[in-house]
């Protein structure tokens, strides 16, 4: 049984779901400017272009956000050849660029935990949880998958990952799993600080309420 998305108001927009109303919620506590749907694009190799609806554009970042509650509702081959510059989505104010790679796609999924952690063993304070996204990026004909973290001085973006594939186009299928995996399920990192902007955002995309005109 497939669950029905829930169309949300929130800023001035109709949402397509909520989960996409809630990372709206979270890049404003947090200061980012976002565009939803700001426009279409056909993507994809000639004969195989297909249309592509972003969700999210963030203006500052240069990123290009897709939200999804699980895995099994991405279209991958979709993603992936968004993710190629040369027939998939437009750097609209120019190329992002970490470590000569080009970033292209940033894929959020649930709105994660974050908190204080501690050792099962000891007791004692082992740091702080903070989710990690999937990125995907481009260097010299091939896609990557690498990891994206939201803090209160901006994203800090590994790209250096997985590779995925290449812009013949060719999806490695055979390491899905191993060495690329979960898109929408993302990650976490351990910081030994607490960015309390950061978790502050999460939590309040998290709690936030809807409902009859409430404000979140």
């Amino acid at each position: 049984m497939s669950i029905r998305a829930i169309e949300t108001s929130y800023a001035g927009h109709r949402f397509r779901s909520r989960l996409e109303a809630r990372w709206a919620v979270f890049f404003d506590k947090l200061g980012i400017r976002w565009e939803y749907e700001p426009q279409g694009y056909a993507v994809g190799p000639d004969g195989e272009r297909k249309p592509y609806l972003p969700d999210f554009w963030l203006p500052k970042e240069k990123l290009w956000v897709e939200v999804k509650g699980s895995e099994d509702q991405l279209d991958v081959e979709l993603l992936f050849h968004a993710a190629i510059p040369h027939f998939g989505l437009p750097n609209l104010a120019g190329p992002h660029l970490v470590n000569d790679h080009q970033v292209r796609l940033l894929i959020l999924g649930p709105i994660g935990r974050v908190g204080a952690l501690v050792d099962s063993s000891t007791g004692e304070h082992a740091g702080y949880s903070q989710p990690a996204h999937t990125v995907l990026t481009f260097r010299k004909g091939d896609v990557f998958e690498g990891t994206a973290c939201f803090f209160a001085d901006g994203i800090d973006i590994t790209p250096e990952g997985g590779l995925v594939g290449n812009d013949g186009p060719y999806i490695d299928w055979d390491t899905r799993g191993s060495r690329w995996g979960n898109w929408v399920g993302g990650g976490g990192l351990i910081s030994e600080d607490c960015d309390e902007a950061a978790h502050a955002a999460y939590r309040a995309a998290r709690s936030a309420r809807f409902e009859h005109g409430q404000t979140p």
